[in-house]
């Protein structure tokens, strides 16, 4: 059993000795120039590109990875040879890349040495996403490889037609439908440079900034070290797109905060999980899943943004009402007694953040190249950073350091970019898309609700310690022709796998935002995903909402969008209140009953329900507040003592 565990565990972060580091900087710093010139727009061959940035993504998963937690984080000859063997098999397609340009796909014969480079190719991604995402993820990907060999002699409507050895070869790694397809196209080509943008904000102070400004908004509330962790966590996730990303960075200070203001270790890992659980829903950058999905739908990615804040904010709003009503059930107390700095103190301050922010915003939303809007944001950073320290050698260091981060933070994308090409081409080559949302549609007897709860069990359980854009890239191409099947638009299909992916960063077993938090809170992340699930119990809710209420993607008349809005927001505040137990004052089981009929009726896409669910929400406010001011209401607890800072 033991060794089973090892072997379905990912590996741990390496110690590397000084040669290491610098080998890590030097691929990490070169492919990050490369990719930020492709973004600029200096022309490089779209293959030589990619076949680059795959080299460098693997070389660096081996020398930063172990593979698996028991083995020894020091120095490991197998994977340095792995690392250079990622980079010779890279190196070869780039070699030999204007000799395939000329052949025909799929009717020029293999070279043997292109048919042997293709396999190892293949088997070093397999372990590097063994290594970095876990075994389940290979198996996966393994059952679908297999079906491509052998699906050909099974029975019924699941048979193929068989394939050569060289025209598996030839689909998945000399085609655009395979390794080399869309998914890894976005991860090197868009991803990238935000996740860059991400790594050079941190490092010039930017996670610090939007604490102060979350600081600044809320710290003197009840309850104001949680209430700060989720408004700073969500205004780094905007910029970062990443949840484990974001409970790193955000969490390394707000956990033990938290947790120094009297909430348990659990609790103040499970708030930033679940806070952090938004970060690819929120725009202007949602994370690699919606610039996924760009490719996959044609959709413009400012399109995709601006649908997608309604629901984001939705989601921001549960998990701070979910918050700020367990502070007030359990009487905990303001961060501290001090007054924080004021908003606009903070802000005349660090008015350079602003600057590339509002960049970055105005270039995703107006150019319609978001890209290009990340490379100027990421420009528009480095004045920011040299006024901030004054010194041109520590911008130097700044840009080195960012984009060796940067190139790190993208070892999970790329891998999963790359494993989940490997699927995608599979399933393209042998038509099993088509069979499987056939058998999805056939699984729900042809209901569309029962068809989306499908859906959405599917992209959980496929969410299961896998990245949010592998998890997309999944179920993009095995959820989302179902549901369009049943008539929905493409756009709320797709948001909805978007939205659904990125819940299951927080849905145990396998929860890869809490077991970061864990690390931080020194506390169990299964645990800590139980308690942020329940915390985020009301964002699960939301998709299915917007399934069948399109205005809150911003689908529809202004007046159907503020009342679909209006609604919803009611419908949080309420389903909120009645899971934690407090509104006004605390609650009953009858008040918390009526007060959760209420949030659901708000919730169903019919104007009646809307009104009945907004007239009894009045009528339990009213009651609460006449008791209250008759003291007739449940005994407050006592105010929890803040230890001092």
């Amino acid at each position: 059993m033991r060794f089973l565990l090892k072997l379905l565990a990912t590996g741990q972060p390496r110690k590397l000795g000084a040669a290491e580091q610098w080998t890590v900087h030097g691929i990490g710093v070169a492919t990050g120039l490369l990719l930020l010139a492709i973004a600029f727009g200096w022309y490089v061959k779209r293959e030589i590109a990619l076949f680059l940035f795959l080299g460098a993504v693997l070389a660096l998963a081996f020398l930063t990875t172990t593979g698996n937690p028991a083995r020894p984080t020091g120095r490991s000859w197998p994977a340095l040879g792995l690392a250079a063997l990622s980079l010779i098999a890279c190196g070869y397609f780039v070699v030999m890349q204007p000799v395939h340009e000329l052949r025909l796909p799929m009717i020029d014969e293999l070279s043997g040495a292109d048919i042997a480079a293709s396999i190892v190719l293949v088997a070093l991604v397999m372990e590097a996403t063994r290594r970095c995402i876990g075994m389940i993820l290979v198996v996966l990907v393994t059952g679908f490889l297999a079906y491509a060999v052998f699906g050909d002699r099974l029975g019924g409507s699941f048979a193929h037609r068989g394939f050569s050895a060289q025209e598996i070869v030839d689909h998945l790694v000399f085609s655009t439908n395979g390794l080399f397809g869309p998914a890894l196209e976005v991860a090197a080509f868009l991803v990238f440079v935000f996740v860059v943008f991400g790594s050079l904000l941190d490092r010039v102070g930017g996670a610090d900034f939007f604490y102060d400004v979350a600081n600044s908004m809320v710290g003197r509330q009840v309850g104001g070290a949680s209430k700060v962790a989720v408004v700073s966590t969500g205004l780094y996730g905007s910029i970062s797109g990443s949840p484990t990303a974001d409970v790193v960075t955000t969490g390394s200070f707000s956990i033990p905060l938290m947790i120094k203001t009297g909430m348990s270790r659990t609790h103040a890992g499970a708030i930033e999980s679940a806070a952090s659980a938004g970060g690819g829903l929120l725009p202007p950058i949602m994370g690699s899943a919606a610039f996924l999905m760009t490719d996959f739908t044609g959709i413009p990615y400012a399109t995709i943004a601006l649908a997608a804040l309604l629901p984001a904010l939705l989601f921001y709003q549960s998990v701070f009402l979910a918050v700020h009503f367990k502070a007030h059930r359990d009487g905990m107390k303001p961060m501290s007694e001090a007054p924080p700095p004021s908003l606009l103190a903070i802000l005349q301050r660090n008015w350079a953040y602003l600057v590339p922010i509002g960049l970055l915003v105005w270039g995703v939303l107006s150019l319609n190249r978001p890209a290009f809007a990340g490379a100027i944001a990421v420009a528009a950073l480095l004045p920011a950073a040299l006024w901030r320290d004054r010194s041109p050698r520590q911008l130097l260091r700044t840009i080195f350091f960012g984009l060796s981060d940067g190139m790190r933070g993208m070892i999970g994308v790329g891998v999963a970019c790359a494993i989940a090409g490997l699927v995608v081409g599979t399933l393209s080559m042998t038509d099993l898309t088509g069979k499987i949302s056939s058998g999805l549609f056939h699984m729900a007897g042809g209901s569309p609700l029962l068809t989306i709860i499908v859906a959405a069990f599917v992209i959980i359980v496929l969410g299961m310690g896998m990245p949010t854009a592998a998890v997309y890239a999944l179920s993009a191409v095995l959820a989302a022709p179902a549901l369009i099947t049943l008539g929905l638009e493409v756009l709320p299909a797709h948001l909805f796998i978007v939205y659904i992916a990125s819940m299951s960063a927080i849905t145990p077993p396998v929860a890869v935002a809490a077991f970061a938090a864990a690390s931080i809170a020194k506390a169990n992340p299964v645990s800590i995903a139980l308690v942020a699930c329940r915390i985020a119990m009301v964002a699960f809710i939301l998709p299915f909402v917007f399934m069948y209420q399109p205005a809150l993607l911003l689908i529809g008349t202004g007046w159907e969008i503020v009342l679909a809005a209006g609604a919803a927001a009611l419908g949080v505040l309420a389903l909120n209140a009645a899971i934690e137990g407090y509104y006004i004052a605390r609650l009953n089981l009858p008040k918390r009953c009526l007060l959760f009929a209420a949030g659901i009726a708000l919730f169903l896409p019919l104007e009646a329900a809307h009104i009945a669910g907004a007239s009894l929400l009045a009528a339990v406010t009213a009651w609460l507040r006449i008791a209250r001011g008759t003291g007739n209401t449940l005994p407050e607890p006592a105010k929890a003592a803040a230890p001092p800072l």
